[in-house]
């Protein structure tokens, strides 16, 4: 993986070819759509669809786990063989486990998928903080041994969550202001320059109220769900995290891109667009 940083490598990438990032979300809708048996090798093979359409055009790919572990060890063979071929179309690979635990476990986690010794080496992961900020902690001194990124659910694009999030704490502080102070904190212990850390988050496009938390998070990227079939568009994103976060976020977009397919023309063509798109939230 090599020890270049996550963040410099997404701002290089994001620069030469985009910023956009396209999920790898084979759900049985979709492959059925597809006409694509629902099955490890189903799941193998829209993956692979989807990088040989886009590997040119989007800098980074976030297959969802979850649709692969489905079929045990077959679907994570097939996982693994979907991100080696996206890294080697020189994308970035932000594989979305949203694992979440303490001490060991947590450690383990981490070390399947950060670093050249893993089980199967990706760029960044996404996870859970909800067991408390300093669970992460292991996670966070590998990933920056490691040059990887780590994006942490702290504001997502679904509303069931809103509860939870924004419960106040003792000093007033919500439960996702409170995250998003010890994110910028643990950027700060691991930067020994300017610019942005290791720890980025998770905040959804479709959130109103986005900018509150944001200016917590001065020094992390931000995976930005909900564009497309959720409802928000580039333009949403752009309005609701403001000029700053907005040059700072990996615009995610996963079932809209799917829906264009199988036809690789197709794919391209709606790419094309998203990537006009977000290339416009940098400037």
């Amino acid at each position: 993986m090599g020890a270049i940083p996550f963040a410099d490598r997404f701002e290089a990438i994001a620069d030469r070819r985009s910023p956009l990032t396209v999920g790898i979300d084979p759900a049985p809708e979709v492959l059925k759509a597809w006409d694509l048996p629902y099955n490890a090798e189903g799941v193998r093979v829209f993956g692979l669809e989807m990088v040989e359409a886009l590997g040119d055009l989007v800098g980074v790919f976030k297959p969802q786990i979850a649709f692969f572990e489905r079929f045990g060890w077959q679907g994570l063979k097939s996982a693994a063989e979907v991100i080696g071929h996206a890294r080697s179309a020189d994308a970035l690979v932000i594989a979305d486990i949203k694992r979440m635990d303490i001490g060991h476990t947590i450690e383990a986690y981490a070390g399947a998928w950060i670093g050249d010794d893993a089980g199967t080496p990706v760029d960044a992961i996404t996870l859970g903080a909800y067991m408390g900020s300093g669970s992460l902690k292991p996670v966070v001194k590998r990933a920056a041994e490691h040059g990887a990124g780590l994006f942490v659910v702290v504001r997502p694009s679904n509303p069931d969550g809103i509860l939870l999030q924004t419960a106040r704490q003792e000093d007033d502080r919500t439960v996702a202001d409170a995250l998003a102070d010890d994110l910028t904190a643990f950027n700060q212990g691991a930067l020994g320059k300017t610019g942005n850390g290791p720890c980025g988050a998770v905040v959804g496009a479709t959130l109103d109220d986005a900018d509150e938390v944001l200016e917590r998070l001065p020094t992390s990227l931000i995976l930005a769900p909900g564009i497309g079939a959720q409802g928000a568009t580039m333009a949403d994103l752009r309005s609701r995290f403001g000029r700053a976060a907005a040059k700072r976020a990996l615009p995610n977009v996963s079932r809209q891109v799917a829906a264009a397919g199988p036809s690789r023309a197709a794919l391209r063509e709606v790419v094309e667009r998203l990537v006009d798109e977000a290339f416009a939230l940098r400037g």
